[in-house]
């Protein structure tokens, strides 16, 4: 994969992640709808890491 391709990735997720949050913390929801998103939310920053690491790599290589 590109570095090109990784940072377009890396920019929809975090766009993904900022509305998210933003979302959580603006409405109500029922708790189970509550967890669901605080899962996501926490697979949606562990890929940001992923995906970090990978275009420091790149750029070390």
């Amino acid at each position: 994969m590109s570095k090109e391709e990784l940072n377009k990735i890396l920019a929809i997720k975090k766009m993904d992640l900022e509305e998210c949050q933003l979302e959580l913390n603006s409405r109500y929801y029922p708790t189970i709808v509550r967890v669901a998103m605080m899962e996501y939310i926490a697979i949606l920053q562990e890929q940001l890491e992923h995906y970090n690491d990978l275009i420091n790599r790149e750029e070390i290589a």
